[in-house]
C-alpha cells in the first residue's frame, strides 16, 4: 500500500512538472519572435506593424476565448483537449521551418494561437483537480511563476538562439519542447471544466455599470497596450539607434521584464506601506507614466533602464486590479467566472491593439509620434485612476 501511494505521488509530481514545462512553452511560444521581428521584417520585406502580427494573433484569440473555451472543454473533456492541443502545436513546428513566405508563417502562428487559450485553461483546471486547498495555492503559485519564466525566457533566449541558429530553428525548437511536455503529461487525470453556460450579454453590460469597474478595466487594458507595443517595437527602436544588428543584444533588452517577479514578491510589503491595493494601483500608474518618459531619450542604455521602469509599473497595476474588480463585481452579486472572462477579454484587447496600432504610427510618423501616443494613453489611465480614487475613497 505504501509503495502504491509513493508511486502515485511520483506520478502526480511528474505530471505537475510536465504541466509547468508546458506553461513555460506556451508563453515562450507567444513571445519568442519579439527580438527577431526586425530580422523577420527585413527578410520578408514587411512593415513594423505587419511583422507584429506574429505576436498579435495570440492576443486576438485570447480576447475572444474566455466566452467559449469553457464550453469547449465541457464538450470534449479537459484531458483530451490538453493532449491534442499540445500535440498539434508540437508538430506545427514543421510548418514554421518550411514556411516559404510571411503569409504562410502568419498562418502557422495563427494555427498555434488557436490552441493557446485551450492550453492555458486546461493547465489551470488540471492543476486544480490534482491539488487541494493549500497544496493548490502552492501549485498555482508555481504556474504563475512559470508564466513569467516563459514570457521572459522566450524573449531572451529567442534573441540569443535566433542569432546563433536563425529564426526558423529557434521557433521550431520551441514547438519541439511541446512534444517533450506531452510525454510528461500523458497520464494527466481527466478533470471537469465545470458547467459552463452562455450568459446573456446584457449581464456583461450590468457588470460594466458597476462603479469603478470600467476605470480599472481601462487601466489594465491601457497598461498592456503600452507594454505590448514596447515589446514589439524595441528591436526597431534599437535599429534606429544603430544597434539592431544583434538579436542577442535585443534579447538582453528584455531582461528588465524580470522585474515583474519582484513586483509580485514585494506586494505584501507594499500593502503595509500603502495600506490598500487601490493605493498601489495609483502609485503604479504614476510610476508607469513617469518611467515611459525615458523612452523618448535617444540612447540605448536609457532605453534599457526605461524598460525596467515600464515593466515595474505595468506589473504593479496588473497584480492589484483583478482582486478589486472581482470584489466589486461579486459584492454586486455577479458570477465570478463571468467577471474574470470579461476582465481577460478587456485586458488582452489592450494588448491586441497595442501590438499592432503603435507600429503603424511608428512607420508613418516616427518614434516620437509613437512615444507621444503611448505616453498619452498612460497619462489618461493615470487621470482615470486618480479620479476613481477621489470618487470612491473607500475602494478596497
Amino acid at each position: 500500500m505504501a509503495s502504491h501511494s509513493h508511486s502515485h505521488q511520483n506520478a502526480v509530481i511528474r505530471t505537475y512538472l510536465g504541466l509547468l514545462l508546458l506553461t513555460v512553452c506556451v508563453f515562450a511560444l507567444m513571445y519568442c519572435p519579439q527580438p527577431m521581428l526586425y530580422t523577420l521584417s527585413q527578410e520578408f520585406g514587411v512593415s513594423k506593424s505587419n511583422s507584429a502580427l506574429l505576436v498579435s494573433v495570440f492576443m486576438f484569440f485570447l480576447v475572444i476565448s474566455p466566452m467559449c473555451v469553457g464550453i469547449l472543454l465541457d464538450r470534449i473533456g479537459v484531458r483530451k483537449a490538453l493532449l491534442v492541443s499540445t500535440f498539434l502545436v508540437g508538430i506545427s513546428g514543421a510548418g514554421i521551418y518550411f514556411a516559404p513566405n510571411f503569409l504562410v508563417l502568419v498562418g502557422v502562428r495563427s494555427f498555434e494561437a488557436l490552441f493557446v487559450p485551450v492550453l492555458v485553461t486546461s493547465i489551470m483546471v488540471s492543476i486544480a483537480s490534482m491539488f487541494r486547498h493549500m497544496d493548490f495555492n502552492r501549485a498555482l503559485a508555481g504556474y504563475v511563476s512559470c508564466t513569467l519564466v516563459g514570457s521572459l525566457s522566450g524573449r531572451i533566449l529567442g534573441g540569443w538562439c535566433g542569432e546563433l541558429f536563425g529564426w526558423r530553428l529557434t521557433l521550431t525548437g520551441v514547438c519541439v519542447l511541446f512534444l517533450l511536455a506531452l510525454v510528461l503529461i500523458y497520464n494527466v487525470p481527466d478533470a471537469s471544466g465545470g458547467h459552463h453556460t452562455v450568459h446573456n450579454p446584457r449581464v456583461y453590460g450590468k457588470i460594466l455599470r458597476q462603479k469603478g469597474i470600467p476605470s480599472l478595466l481601462f487601466a489594465e487594458a491601457a497598461g498592456l497596450f503600452v507594454f505590448s507595443a514596447m515589446g514589439n517595437l524595441v528591436p526597431f527602436r534599437m535599429a534606429e539607434l544603430g544597434q539592431g544588428h544583434s538579436e542577442g543584444l535585443i534579447g538582453l533588452m528584455y531582461v528588465g521584464y524580470s522585474v515583474g517577479i519582484l513586483a509580485g514578491l514585494i506586494r505584501g510589503p507594499l500593502l503595509r506601506v500603502f495600506k490598500k491595493p487601490s493605493n498601489i494601483i495609483l502609485f503604479g500608474s504614476a510610476f508607469y507614466m513617469l518611467a515611459c518618459v525615458t523612452l523618448a531619450v535617444p540612447n540605448l542604455w536609457v532605453l534599457f533602464g526605461g524598460l525596467w521602469g515600464v515593466a515595474f509599473g505595468e506589473f504593479l497595476v496588473h497584480a492589484n486590479c483583478p482582486g478589486i474588480i472581482n470584489h466589486i463585481a461579486v459584492t454586486g452579486g455577479f458570477d465570478r467566472s463571468m467577471v474574470n472572462g470579461l476582465f481577460l477579454s478587456c485586458y488582452y484587447s489592450g494588448g491586441l491593439v497595442g501590438s499592432y496600432v503603435p507600429g503603424l504610427i511608428y512607420t508613418q510618423f516616427g518614434w516620437m509620434a509613437c512615444f507621444g501616443v503611448l505616453e498619452g494613453v498612460l497619462v489618461l489611465s493615470f487621470l482615470i485612476v486618480l479620479k476613481l480614487h477621489h470618487d470612491i475613497p473607500g475602494i478596497r
